[in-house]
């Protein structure tokens, strides 16, 4: 079964933690934050999406359970691809582990399109479990699986009956947009005998990412009630950090932004054109800051020019000159307005390829 819905959503370096190379199992109630609010980002590469939006909300019933959460996705569409834009889905803690119960689907139109609801839920992540190990010729041995029958009925494929298997792989270390991540616990899932994808589960956190063998789903943020767990420890100062990499206005093609934040300082390298069309660069470093419940820059765009041709022995460039006040607001982690000098401002958002 290929739905794909906000339950889709979740670089790789392989490395089994001390503590599982040694042995034992692993308590994963930290792996799945059920968390009021708690809101993720996620940029995606393949398929249809090119970024999504999920927000947590508890207290909910389906399929006649009550107590679960809801996770809503609200999805970007790659330009000029047709996709689904909203979809929800039920999860809750049930014996030994977490369950998905089925969930709803929305078009582009806002009308209904796909209802699932499982009386026999998936049953997607053990507690606890134990990971493989990693062996020496690459792979993991050992890994425990569990299995499911699940049962229900669905608004587009009618009735459903299917065993669900399901790896615990092991535990690496991932990076995303959001940071790098340690003792990540890789599930491999399979449904009946079709779909097939893998899921990187980090603690305190969830999902970071996701690859179904057509799409790849990495986190770009997230933000949860009370302090956030970062990557390096401690208590997060921003509410998120920012997409590292290339941004633009899909209407304004040419141009664009190179954004690289490393901690809470970003350098953002700006490629533009000058009143008389010759191309231009900039360069505008800062500390990020919080802005209300987002994040902001505040610099200088300074131009530098007499710099080496591409095929030129080197030249150090200099500084031009600054054409004045330069600032970005980031409301999540895949949007921005940047406020340019002059007045102008303009929406940027993470280039997709």
């Amino acid at each position: 079964m290929k739905r794909i819905l906000a339950f889709a959503l979740a670089a790789l370096v392989s490395g089994a933690s001390l503590g599982q190379m040694m042995g034992g199992r692993l308590s994963t109630s930290t792996y799945f934050p059920m968390v009021d609010g708690a809101r993720y980002e996620y940029m995606h590469t393949g398929g249809p999406w090119a970024s999504s939006t999920m927000v947590v909300r508890g207290g909910q019933t389906w399929a006649g359970q009550g107590g679960l959460y809801a996770m809503h996705a609200t999805y970007t569409c790659n330009i000029g691809v047709p996709c689904a834009t909203d979809a929800t889905d039920f999860f809750g803690m049930g014996p030994g582990g977490v369950y998905h119960y089925g969930g709803i689907g929305m078009d582009p139109a806002g009308m209904q399109y796909s209802m699932m609801t499982f009386t026999s839920p998936e049953w997607i992540l053990k507690d606890p479990v134990y990971p493989g190990s990693m062996m020496a010729g690459g792979g993991y041995a050992n890994a425990e699986s569990w299995t499911a029958p699940v049962r229900g009925s669905g608004s587009m494929m009618g009735a459903q009956s299917y065993m669900s298997s399901y790896f615990a792989q092991g535990l690496e270390t991932i990076t995303t947009p959001a940071g790098t991540f340690a003792n990540v616990l890789h599930v491999r899932e399979q449904r009946g005998s079709g779909a097939i994808r893998d899921v990187w589960y980090a603690p305190g956190v969830g999902m970071v990412m996701m690859d179904d063998g057509i799409q790849v789903a990495k986190l770009a943020g997230y933000t949860m009630s009370g302090a956030v767990g970062q990557p390096a420890g401690g208590a997060a100062a921003l509410p998120f950090m920012p997409f590292n990499g290339l941004w633009w206005n899909p209407d304004e093609s040419g141009s664009g932004y190179n954004i690289q934040v490393q901690r809470d300082v970003m350098v953002v390298t700006m490629f533009a054109y000058t009143a008389a069309g010759e191309p231009v660069w900039y360069y505008a470093p800062g500390r990020l800051a919080g802005a209300g419940a987002g994040v902001a820059l505040s610099s200088t765009l300074d131009r530098y020019h007499g710099g080496q041709c591409a095929s030129c022995a080197y030249v150090r460039p200099t500084v031009a000159g600054s054409d004045g006040a330069f600032s970005i607001v980031f409301d999540s982690p895949v949007s921005a307005t940047v406020h340019l000098p002059g007045g102008r401002t303009t929406r940027i958002q993470p280039q997709p390829w």
